[in-house]
C-alpha cells in the first residue's frame, strides 16, 4: 500500500510499505534493536548546516502529511566543540539532511518514504530495486590489530594529573578526558558489517552511522541526550562506570556518585529553564551493558509553550558526561590540554521530525577510513580519580568497538 502527499515541490513526499528493508549501504543509519527500530537514509534533497545547533534545528522544515511514527525524516550530527580538525576531512561539523529516500523497519514491518521533487518516481525506483534484490553473502571479516603509539600511557598519566591539579586548585570540579585507539586491518573495513555487529552486541543502545566523504563515523551509544514526543521531554544522566563484576559496588562509590550527580543537576537545571514539572528519581539506577555498567538517572518534564527540540538540544549540550563542570572552564581545559581531534565524537547524532525527536551523544564510537579505524573513549576525572584507574575505564569502554572489529584481546 502506498500514500502520496504533495505540498510545495520542496516538500513533496511519497510513502509505501514494502516486503523487506533495502540492503544497500546507507548515507546514515540509526537503530534501537531492543525497540525493533532500524532507520536508513539515502541522499539529500535539503540540507541545513551552520555554527549553531539551536539555529539549525529551529530551521528544519518538516514535510507535510507524514504518517504516524515516522522516525525523522531529518537526520544528522553535530561536533562536540563546533569545529572539525584535519582528521575529519569530508565531514561537516553540523549538518542535518532531509533524505531523498528514508527506509525504516519497526515491529517487523518495512517502510519507505521519498521526499522532494520527483519523490514518487524515486520511491517507485527504490521499490523495484528492493523487489529485485536477493540476500547476498557477507564479506569475510578483515583481520585487525591495535596500533600502539609510543608514550601514549605516559601522556595519559600526565593529562590526568594536570586535570587533578586543576580540580585541586578549585578551577574545575570535573572534566571528561578522551583518548583515541588506532586500529589497522589487512583489508578495507566494512562499516555496515561493524554496525550490525554493534547492534547485535548492544541491543539496548542506539547504533548510528554518519557517512562522510571517504569515511564513516559510527558507534553504539548508551546515552540519549534527549527524546521529545509532543510536549514531553526526557533525558538520560549516565555517568559513573564499573566492570560488570563490580556492579553491586557502584551505588556505594562516593567518587562515582559525585560524578553522576553533576550530570543529573546539569540536566535538571537546563530543562527547568524550558520545561515544567521536571523530575527524576532520588537515587540512580544501574544501567548494565555487556562490557560495562553505569549509574543511570532518567530526567523528564513537560516543555513550556513555544519551546521545542532546538531549545532542548541547545540547553543540554554538552552535558558534564562529555565535557565537565563548570562547563566553560572544562571546555577551555580540553581545548588547551587534551590534544585530541574529537570531531563528531561526544557530539550529537540523531533524528528530528514533526513534534518528535531522538538525539544521542555520539559515544562508544569510531571513525573508519579504508583499512584504519580510530576508536574514541573517555573517562570523567573528579577528586579521587587516578591515572591508572581511568586508563582501565577507557580500556573497558573500548571493548565495545574492539570486540566488534575482532581485534585480539
Amino acid at each position: 500500500m502506498a500514500w502520496v502527499q504533495t505540498a510545495r515541490p520542496r516538500t513533496a513526499t511519497a510513502f509505501a510499505e514494502v516486503a523487506r528493508a533495502p540492503s544497500l549501504p546507507a548515507d546514515g543509519s540509526w537503530a534501537h534493536p531492543e525497540a525493533g527500530l532500524r532507520v536508513s537514509v539515502y541522499g539529500a534533497v535539503d540540507v541545513r548546516e551552520g555554527a549553531s545547533l539551536l539555529a539549525v534545528l529551529e530551521n528544519l522544515d518538516i514535510p507535510l502529511g507524514l504518517p504516524a511514527r515516522v522516525p525523522g525524516p531529518w537526520f544528522g550530527a553535530a561536533a562536540f566543540s563546533g569545529a572539525l580538525g584535519p582528521d575529519w576531512e569530508g565531514f561537516s561539523p553540523l549538518r542535518f539532511t532531509l533524505p531523498g529516500l528514508l527506509a525504516w523497519s519497526e515491529g517487523g514491518r518495512h517502510h519507505l518514504a521519498a521526499f522532494g521533487e520527483g519523490a514518487r518516481q524515486r520511491l517507485d525506483a527504490a521499490r523495484s530495486k528492493i523487489d529485485g534484490l536477493h540476500a547476498g553473502t557477507l564479506a569475510a571479516a578483515a583481520r585487525v590489530r591495535v596500533r600502539h603509539r609510543r608514550g601514549e600511557r605516559g601522556r595519559w598519566n600526565a593529562l590526568v594529573s594536570r586535570a587533578l591539579e586543576a580540580i585541586g586548585s578549585g578551577a574545575l570540579d570535573k572534566v571528561v578526558l578522551a583518548r583515541a585507539i588506532d586500529v589497522e586491518a589487512d583489508a578495507p573495513l566494512d562499516a555496515e558489517a561493524l554496525l550490525r555487529a554493534l547492534e547485535a552486541r548492544y541491543p539496548t543502545c542506539r547504533a548510528f552511522l554518519v557517512r562522510g566523504s571517504g569515511g564513516a563515523f559510527l558507534g553504539a551509544t548508551p546515552e540519549i541526550l534527549c527524546r521529545v514526543e509532543g510536549d514531553r521531554v526526557e533525558a538520560d544522566a549516565l555517568a559513573g562506570s564499573a566492570p560488570p563484576e563490580q556492579a553491586q559496588l557502584l551505588p556505594g562509590s562516593g567518587k562515582d556518585l559525585r560524578e553522576h550527580r553533576w550530570v543529573v543537576d546539569h540536566i535538571a537545571d537546563a530543562l527547568a529553564g524550558i520545561a515544567d514539572h521536571v523530575h527524576h528519581p532520588a537515587e540512580p539506577r544501574i544501567r548494565a551493558l555487556a562490557n560495562v555498567v553505569h549509574l543511570h538517572t532518567p530526567v523528564a518534564g513537560r516543555l513550556a509553550r513555544g519551546r521545542g527540540i532546538a531549545d532542548v538540544a541547545a540547553a543540554l549540550h554538552p552535558t558534564p558526561a562529555v565535557g565537565g563542570v563548570p562547563t566553560g572552564a572544562a571546555l577551555r581545559f580540553l581545548a588547551e590540554h587534551e590534544a585530541l581531534d574529537r570531531g563528531l565524537y561526544a557530539g550529537v547524532v540523531g533524528w528530528v521530525g514533526d513534534g518528535c525527536a531522538e538525539l544521542a551523544m555520539a559515544l562508544r564510537s569510531a571513525l573508519i577510513r579504508g583499512r584504519r579505524a580510530r576508536i574514541f573513549v573517555g573517562a570523567g576525572i573528579v577528586d579521587g580519580s587516578s591515572p591508572d584507574a581511568e586508563w582501565e575505564e577507557t580500556e573497558l569502554k573500548a571493548r565495545a568497538l574492539l570486540e566488534a572489529l575482532g581485534a585480539p584481546p
